[in-house]
């Protein structure tokens, strides 16, 4: 029975070894970072897997085109939607590759089309994040009052509303993120290496299941 048991538990520790190792290998990078800000490994480690981000970021974005093209193929509309968001794609793909971002056709539709249209698009979002948030979510206590406070800060500074409202509301984003994201992001890494060292101790352990049961 004991015999049985180890061979259970060797085969766990076995079969998540990837995970095993990938949660020490994050925290200790993490941890030496933060010890030591600009530590070469970890930054190098940092930047490997930022400009892999692309890659992913890219072929999603084929497989969309892809998409909006079969649809063209199989469905029939009175405004080709599908059609224009595949050309306004390629035609800045195309743009972009021959002429480079210095191309003056290139320049003038990213100023004017592409940053309008990101704009519109990310306000769109956190405005739809942002109203169900003020419907579940109520000042009951003076924390949740300035908490409140704060996300409507943070959100008009960094959107096209905050210009909308006043112009001097946007030069507020480098304060908020100086010190106010600056202090709460600080504050969710440390709770999140504290976290990890908890969960390694546990995994060492073995009092952590690392398999969904």
């Amino acid at each position: 029975m004991v015999e049985q048991q180890n061979q259970t538990l060797f085969s766990l520790i076995l079969g998540n070894i990837p995970t095993i190792l990938g949660i020490l290998g994050m925290f200790l990078i993490s941890s030496l970072y933060f010890m030591v800000p600009g530590w070469g490994p970890a930054v190098t480690f940092r930047n490997s897997v930022t400009l892999s981000l692309p890659w992913p970021a890219g072929i999603v974005s084929v497989l969309l085109i892809r998409r909006h093209v079969n649809n063209i193929i199989k469905k029939e509309s009175t405004l080709p939607y599908d059609a224009i968001v595949v050309a306004s794609a390629l035609i800045m793909i195309a743009l972009g590759l021959i002429g480079g971002s210095s191309d003056e056709t290139f320049a003038t539709l990213y100023a004017n089309v592409n940053i309008i249209g990101t704009m519109a698009v990310i306000s769109a979002i956190a405005i739809s994040i942002f109203s169900p948030m003020i419907r579940i979510y109520r000042a009951k206590s003076p924390t949740m009052a300035f908490l409140i406070g704060l996300s409507c800060l943070a959100f008009a500074t960094y959107s096209p509303l905050g210009q909308m409202i006043h112009p001097v509301i946007p030069q507020l984003g480098d304060w908020v993120q100086t010190y106010i994201s600056g202090a709460s992001d600080s504050a969710f890494w440390i709770s999140t290496y504290i976290g990890a060292v908890a969960l390694v101790t546990r995994m060492i352990l073995l009092k952590e299941k690392l398999k969904p049961s």
